[in-house]
């Protein structure tokens, strides 16, 4: 298992970069790898994915940080559905509240305490928190100058700053050619959350 320790990248406008790195934690699992996986911007929410992970892989680590959707429960269950539109667990990036920064702060430091204890450690949606300078692009390239050797490290979410890219060993741009939400459909259970 000491073949680990490069920095992964999924960016771009495209549907399925969190889901990328699922399929990658499913793939390790498989090896036995120990996994740790930190949501920064999202709330625990309706992800099925991470419910899917949960419930067979109860030893990933999983940590969430972000505003939840306020009807997170009933979108759960299947009584509602997610229409983007309450804009609630969303954050705005030109103006983000002290409650946003604590979370991107609580999440970051998440992210270290458990890196020196997983074998592969999945930042979700970081790019954006750098891109916005949530999180200082300074503290961030510290962390990874001082991760342990042998982690590997995937990052997540649109708009990777050139910084990310440099340091990665893999990029990947999801890129989006088509999307069913143009036609006004919106969010569907199972597939896009």
């Amino acid at each position: 298992m000491n073949e680990l320790g490069l920095i992964h990248c999924y960016t771009g406008d495209g549907k399925g970069k969190t889901t990328s790195s699922i399929g990658l934690i499913i793939r390790a699992l498989g090896h036995h790898y120990k996994i740790g996986f930190i949501q920064f911007l999202k709330g625990i929410s309706y992800y099925g994915e991470l419910f899917f992970l949960y419930n067979l892989y109860p030893d990933v680590i999983f940590y969430h940080f972000g505003k939840d959707c306020p009807k997170s429960s009933l979108i759960r269950q299947g009584f509602e559905k997610c229409d983007s539109s309450c804009r609630a667990c969303f954050v705005n990036f030109n103006n983000p509240s002290n409650e946003d920064l604590e979370h991107v702060k609580l999440a970051f430091e998440k992210a270290k305490e458990i890196s020196k204890i997983v074998d592969i450690l999945v930042l979700d949606e970081i790019n954006l928190a750098l891109k916005y300078n949530l999180l200082p692009m300074r503290e961030f390239l510290d962390f990874i100058n001082e991760k342990p050797k042998n982690l590997e490290i995937i990052l997540t979410g649109r708009d990777a700053p050139k910084e990310v890219i440099e340091i990665s060993d893999y990029v990947s741009e999801i890129k989006m050619i088509k999307h069913p939400f143009y036609k006004g459909i919106s969010g569907r259970r199972g597939i896009e959350y």
